[in-house]
């Protein structure tokens, strides 16, 4: 019974280590793995919501209200562009939504000489939603498109899974408890209620 406890301790400490290594590696601002592919080209992608947290998102919001979208782009052919940067809401995490039809808002299109641009967002309801990126020469002759599916309010993989973890710690812990109950070993006496006084 010792080694069922030992064991359940030993994997909610991992999944917790594992959770929390998964979501740092998401959390610097310029993360390899937060780009926003333009077909040949890319730029950056990164989301916080700074008046809750100083946590800066890839793919995930926790919460939904006030937030800040930031795009970065250090390709010199990308900041003579126009930029044409929509918020999506989508209906499922792998769904593609029309930029016409299912944009929630829409920047003003302009140039970003500097390749940064960052905005405030206020997500009302939680879901998935997708961040849309068009880019365009003055004479439009070139054209890069490209988008970055996020997720707002919703659990994430590793909330799930440390949840369920630390569901399959508890209860190993109060069985482990329970039969040392049963048996008198317990270092303290639960009173019986059951006996009259």
């Amino acid at each position: 019974m010792k080694k069922l406890f030992l064991g359940a301790a030993l994997s909610i400490l991992a999944s917790a280590g594992l959770s929390s290594h998964a979501l740092a590696a998401g959390w610097h601002y310029y993360d390899p793995d937060c780009p926003i592919s333009l077909g040949p080209k890319s730029m950056k992608f990164v989301a916080m919501q700074p008046k809750k947290s100083v946590d800066r998102e890839c793919g995930a919001l926790p919460e939904t209200g006030a937030s800040v979208i930031v795009l970065d782009a250090s390709d010199n052919e990308l900041r003579d562009m126009n930029w044409d940067v929509r918020v999506l809401r989508a209906k499922g995490p792998d769904s593609e939504p029309d930029p016409e039809v299912d944009a929630i808002s829409r920047q003003p299109i302009q140039k970003f000489r500097n390749g940064m641009v960052n905005f405030d967002q206020n997500f009302k309801q939680a879901g998935n939603y997708q961040l849309y990126v068009k880019l365009t020469s003055d004479d439009g002759a070139r054209s890069y498109e490209g988008r970055h599916p996020f997720s707002v309010g919703l659990i994430t993989d590793e909330e799930f899974y440390l949840y369920i973890g630390f569901g399959v710690f508890a209860l190993a812990a109060g069985g482990v408890a329970f039969v040392l109950w049963r048996k008198g070993k317990l270092f303290f006496k639960i009173p019986d209620f059951a006996k009259p006084s």
